[in-house]
């Protein structure tokens, strides 16, 4: 074919090209590139409000606003009259005032955990007082309901498309990349999946027990289309890793499970038909990784009868009161009323409640990290407080130091860098402060898209014949329309 020279030919044809390439070839023709290890705040996920109501999947500072917008603070599906009345008591908001209500989360979680630690050290010297016993069960109680409520805003924030900005992101990124996240919503994991190179089962860096995909199996049904290297290590657990329920003891104050000897986590994958949940409190019309406020029960065949049964010497007593939730009675689902595997956004930041597998994630990260070339961090403001965050971008680039490139991508990533401290960065290649949004930054990577497109015609004939095969047919359809508009003249 004539015509066709890589040099010559517009960006725009070589950024057209560059986009129309089947993900499966593009991970062929970027094998070999440097690696990069991508690290995903709260800003990164903000963009996506692809849900029923529009709303973006919430900021920490804006996190209560969101509630109140979306179906989790509406209706008798979901349970929020512990934190109702928390705020009554010890805020002072009335109930038809909590809509206009707004706190950031972080600090109102940070609170309520700082006062159950206090209770629970005055406790360790001797018993409460009466006074102190009601506080410790109202603080206890708001703290385990907003465990749900954590869960259950991101679920209904995220419920819609799968089509992202995490999705246009892995158009450019290798397949030696990896991807880590500080985020509990699943939008990463939905795009990883769509573009056919990556898999559940083995692609969280977690062993899973088991998995409801449709129904409870040993794993996710299906394989990865094509090979990557692709891992999605989540250090603060996620919306769809579900375990036996985790609450804080009105007894004790502590974080206690309701299995206590069991470490499994399992993975939420999807289920169209209803699935055993909390008093039957399934609901329909939730896509993919997402569900209504109860996560589904986990099968009790799971685990091992010890693991289960009442201690030696106590029996199980059930109860069922009626509440306002139904007028009827409810009928109970079979198994163990499961919860998310998050790691509440105190600052504190207690990794202890799943230390085996959080710490094995981070133990990941941070070899990762000590073999990327290039660091970018989109969205994660690195605050003082979280320490081990820091010493994960510490350790990583005093690894191989003078190396690693580390780019940060905020509107005030100029900030964030002084956060993470020039004691740290001085050990990087680079620096570069990308003071935009995450979007802003996808514009920056699309305009390199025409020099990835030559280079990987110059390194595989089939892309450059694909190519010119493109550009031709593309130049006979220009010239039969150029005719026909001269037959009409």
């Amino acid at each position: 074919m004539s015509g066709f020279d890589l040099e010559s030919v517009g960006d725009g044809f070589l950024s057209y090209c560059w986009e129309s390439l089947p993900p499966r070839d593009r991970a062929k023709v970027m094998a070999g590139s440097a690696r990069t290890l991508w690290l995903f705040g709260a800003g990164a996920s903000h963009h996506y409000n692809l849900n029923a109501r529009g709303v973006p999947v919430p900021l920490a500072n804006g996190f209560f606003e969101a509630f109140h917008e979306l179906p989790t603070s509406q209706g008798f599906h979901a349970h929020v009259g512990p934190l109702i009345s928390f705020l009554l008591h010890y805020r002072g908001v009335k109930a038809q005032d909590v809509p206009r209500w707004k706190e950031n989360i972080e600090d109102f979680m940070t609170s309520i955990e700082a006062e159950i630690s206090e209770l629970r050290n005055n406790k360790a010297q001797g018993d409460l007082n009466a006074d102190d016993f009601a506080k410790g069960v109202s603080f206890a109680s708001a703290f385990n309901n907003l465990a749900f409520i954590l869960a259950s805003v991101v679920n209904e924030a995220q419920n819609g498309p799968s089509e992202s900005l995490y999705r246009n992101l892995l158009d450019f990124c290798g397949p030696d990349d990896t991807f880590v996240t500080f985020n509990w919503d699943t939008l990463m994991d939905r795009a990883l999946v769509d573009t056919g190179g990556w898999n559940p089962n083995d692609g969280y860096g977690l062993a899973f027990t088991a998995a409801l995909d449709g129904v409870w199996k040993p794993k996710v049904e299906g394989a990865a289309e094509f090979a990557t290297n692709w891992k999605l290590l989540k250090l603060h657990g996620s919306t769809n890793w579900l375990v036996p329920s985790t609450h804080v003891s009105f007894q004790t104050l502590e974080h206690v499970s309701s299995v206590p000897l069991s470490d499994r986590i399992f993975l939420y994958w999807q289920s169209g038909l209803p699935y055993g949940t909390h008093k039957s409190r399934w609901r329909g019309g939730y896509v993919q990784t997402c569900y209504c406020y109860y996560p589904p029960n986990i099968p009790g065949s799971y685990f091992p009868i010890e693991e289960i049964a009442a201690a030696p010497g106590h029996v199980f007593v059930r109860f069922m009161p009626k509440g306002i939730f139904a007028p009827f009675d409810e009928p109970d689902s079979p198994g163990i009323v499961a919860s998310a595997v998050l790691i509440t956004p105190v600052r504190q930041k207690k990794y202890e409640i799943y230390q085996t597998a959080i710490n094995n994630l981070w133990t990941q990260a941070t070899e990762f990290m000590k073999t990327s070339d290039k660091i970018v961090i989109i969205g994660y403001s690195f605050p003082a407080t979280d320490t081990r965050a820091l010493e994960l971008i510490e350790n990583g680039l005093a690894a191989r130091p003078g190396t690693v490139a580390v780019e940060v991508v905020a509107p005030d990533a100029s900030a964030i860098l002084a956060r993470i401290g020039e004691a740290r960065l001085t050990k990087a290649k680079t620096v570069t402060a990308h003071d935009m949004r995450f979007d802003q930054y996808l514009g920056v990577l699309a305009s390199n898209a025409p020099a990835l497109m030559k280079r990987a015609a110059a390194d595989h004939k089939d892309v450059r014949d694909w190519a010119e095969r493109i550009y031709a047919l593309g130049r006979l359809t220009l010239q039969r329309e150029e005719g026909l508009l001269d037959r009409v003249d």
